[in-house]
């Protein structure tokens, strides 16, 4: 199956001159998405998914987990 999904880690201000780094691609916008918040717990930021098949571009802010949160508390 292509991976037509495409995770962008945003560095900088993406309108200010910001850059676009590949992370990596996957098979839907939900496994995209649910990637991107794995990738907070190390790498928090912004990031883009692209769909290659539409050209749509969805901008996700992903936060690493409070400890309150990553204990169940």
């Amino acid at each position: 199956m292509r991976l037509t999904f495409c995770i962008l880690n945003v560095i900088g201000d993406v309108l200010d001159d910001g850059e676009l780094y590949f992370v990596e691609a996957a098979q839907s916008l939900d496994a995209a998405k649910a990637r991107v918040q794995a990738l907070a717990d190390v790498w928090p930021g912004e990031y883009v998914i692209y769909d290659e098949a539409t050209g749509e571009r969805v901008l996700i802010t992903a936060a690493s987990p409070t400890p309150a949160e990553s204990h169940g508390h």
